[in-house]
């Protein structure tokens, strides 16, 4: 009998679910890709046919790949813009590749953080310079960690290619040892499997039990065949055959009992609702947002709380990642302590018109002690032109500068 080992045990109990990886080699970033308990193989494909993770999927990634990017540099006095042409604004505003907007290549990479928790791309640099961002495909990459540092094996059609760690942009989201993030589709093979299961099911009974029965005595002859197929649109009719009509003909004597359960029964309907609560908790996102009636009880009744929560606890977090990323990853190492990327939440966050107007009014203060924003600062976030004299604190609009606001 062998002796028990308990950290050979632990080991294999902990790194197989992938919640721990080993110290260099191949790291795991979900669980061994089996079946789940329903028999059903779910891959990224198969999983966007699911609407909930669709909703889920394009809620996230649309929010997070439209807010607008700031470009900053810091000063003595707190920062400024960078300029136009900087390199950064280059890659993530402008082009980030020869074949993409930059719109399209951060939707991809927030695809590939939402579905996979792993977003890669390949970074060409030209002096040390990042110039280019390429999107790779997760289900591709094997990330390897070495004694020097990280190596990102690339399979293609041509073979593996190999990556340096300087080489690859690596959006990640959380896990165990910062290495790579845990894969939402991985660790949510169960939930997303019997979600596929109760969908086919679903399909399946549609139809529903037969209306009606049909039982003849005796096989009936071609002549008769062919009567039944006009009368009643049935097909085969020497076996039990159900017409589009509901109508079971059951022909030779045979008697019919139904053993399919019926969706009733099975609350197919409850168990699918259930399923978007479910799936929509592995993307951290409140049911109420994909699927507006559910939980709505539990949920901030006002859209800008609404907004606030979302922003805070679900698409916040990975603006952070992506931002950290960026300094990280593209920042050239002698401008690290000094640039930076910010995403602008004021359009994720905006209220309505009223509650705008009360924000600007404390804004603006009535002196120059109790304010913290100008007139010029107030007409920018409105996405308005600038008026000459309105760039000082709790300064009033000129009367020329008013008659101008009028007219437009």
């Amino acid at each position: 009998m062998s002796w028990y080992n308990p950290w050979s045990w632990g080991n294999a109990a902990f790194q197989g679910g992938a919640l721990t990886n080993k110290d260099e080699g191949t790291q795991n970033s979900r669980p061994a890709p089996t079946r789940s308990a329903a028999n059903i193989v779910v891959t990224d494909e198969r999983a966007m046919m699911i609407s909930t993770v669709f909703a889920c999927v394009r809620l996230l990634s649309n929010t997070g790949a439209t807010l607008p990017l700031g470009f900053y540099q810091r000063t003595a006095d707190g920062r400024e813009h960078l300029s136009d042409d900087h390199y950064l604004r280059n890659l993530l505003q402008y082009s980030p590749n020869n074949f993409m907007s930059a719109l399209e290549f951060r939707q991809s990479m927030w695809v590939q953080r939402v579905l996979w928790s792993n977003a890669y791309a390949k970074i060409r640099r030209v002096a040390g310079r990042p110039v280019s961002l390429v999107p790779l495909k997760p289900e591709y990459m094997v990330v390897n960690r070495e004694t020097d540092g990280l190596k990102y094996r690339y399979t293609t059609e041509n073979g593996v290619k190999e990556y340096n760690q300087e080489d690859i942009f690596h959006w990640k989201g959380f896990g165990s040892d910062g290495v790579t993030g845990f894969s939402n589709l991985g660790y949510a093979r169960e939930t997303l499997g019997l979600s596929v299961s109760a969908d086919q099911t679903a399909s399946k009974s549609i139809g529903g039990n037969p209306s009606a029965v049909l039982e003849l005595d005796t096989i009936p002859t071609d002549e008769q065949k062919e009567k039944l197929r006009e009368m009643y649109g049935a097909g085969n009719v020497t076996t039990a055959y159900q017409s589009d009509g509901g109508l079971t003909i059951i022909p030779g004597g045979m008697k019919y009992r139904g053993i399919s359960i019926p969706p009733d029964t099975l609350q197919l309907l409850e168990s699918r609702n259930f399923q978007i609560g479910e799936i929509a908790r592995f993307f951290g996102i409140p049911s109420v947002l994909i699927d507006g009636a559910a939980g709505t009880g539990a949920w901030p009744a006002s859209y800008e709380q609404q907004m606030m929560q979302f922003k805070q606890f679900s698409v916040g977090p990975m603006l952070t990642e992506f931002e950290s990323k960026v300094s990280d990853s593209l920042v050239m190492p002698k401008d690290k302590k000094n640039i930076y990327v910010e995403h602008k939440i004021d359009g994720l966050l905006r209220a309505d018109s009223q509650g705008r107007s009360e924000f600007y009014r404390a804004a603006l203060g009535n002196t120059q002690q109790d304010s913290w924003m100008t007139v010029a600062e107030v007409r920018q976030k409105e996405n308005l032109p600038k008026l000459e004299g309105t760039d000082e604190l709790s300064k009033a609009i000129p009367p020329t500068a008013q008659g101008q606001t009028d007219a437009n």
